[in-house]
């Protein structure tokens, strides 16, 4: 049997919709036989997604995607095949997990400035438990008739500029590839073509992230488009790195980041898995 790959996705103990068990199932339905579980900043769920990996008969890696910034820059690094119980992973979730709760009540008293009342509550009510993110904040303001879908949230109230948007300054990346090199993981840059930075910066960027000890790129993501994937894997030859493949997922209810419709990682590239 084939391998077949999702190695960034998401759960409940983040933004996503499925719970670690249903996450793992439906991956399993779909045909994946190797998952990665990437909440933003936390470990939570991976203890019941490794149980529920071991019922459905697929691999379970352990991940995490960590925020992290470059050049003032909000930049997505997926830790994979980390050690969940290492000191540096478990510091990094504790730190960047108070930095989102301060960013979370700034966001609650930005948008109760302009009316919306109880923003903050309601997101950590729909976190659950879970790492708050701008998620949560976009399905109350949906849920509550702020805006009609998620992409009209995030333009009209969550991004730079907007009433709804607070400010971060979230690790460098030299701090978060390290916290991840020491817990014995592969660190990845996510969906390197989806920030909004000129081709120049980003090449600057990937050699950056390498020489400060990053291992990998997603070549495939949920996105899925040739020309991308095309991009990414020159990428990742210029700068030899390995190239991952990952969908994203969170909910399925958009076009993109779906489980178990990635696209084959192109040939000649070093697969990130062989690394591990």
């Amino acid at each position: 049997m084939s391998q077949v790959f999702d190695l960034h996705t998401h759960s409940t103990a983040s933004d996503g919709i499925l719970s670690p068990e249903l996450l793992v199932e439906k991956a399993s339905h779909v045909g994946i036989n190797t998952l990665a579980l990437t909440d933003h900043d936390t470990v939570a769920g991976l203890a019941a997604a490794q149980l529920a990996a071991k019922k459905h008969n697929i691999s379970l890696i352990n991940g995490i995607e960590l925020s992290s910034q470059w050049d003032s820059k909000t930049i997505h690094i997926v830790g994979l095949n980390i050690n969940v119980n290492s000191e540096a992973i478990i510091n990094a979730t504790v730190h960047l997990n108070q930095l989102r709760e301060e960013r979370a009540i700034k966001m609650g008293e930005k948008l109760k400035k302009i009316g919306i009342h109880g923003a903050y509550e309601n997101a950590k009510r729909i976190a659950a438990g879970g790492t708050v993110t701008r998620q949560h904040f976009s399905t109350f303001l949906v849920e509550n008739g702020h805006a009609k879908n998620q992409t009209d949230v995030f333009k009209r109230y969550l991004v730079n500029n907007k009433p709804g948007y607070a400010s971060v300054e979230w690790p460098g990346l030299e701090e978060t590839i390290a916290q991840i090199n020491n817990a014995g993981g592969v660190a990845v840059i996510a969906h390197p073509l989806r920030y909004k930075i000129t081709a120049t910066k980003l090449r600057n960027m990937i050699k950056d992230f390498k020489a400060l000890g990053g291992k990998a790129i997603e070549v495939v993501t949920g996105h899925n488009q040739s020309t991308e994937i095309q991009l990414a894997t020159n990428y990742a030859k210029r700068y030899d790195v390995a190239a991952s493949v990952g969908s994203d997922f969170h909910s399925g209810n958009t076009a993109w980041g779906q489980l178990g419709k990635l696209a084959v990682l192109p040939q000649g590239l070093t697969p990130v898995w062989e690394l591990w």
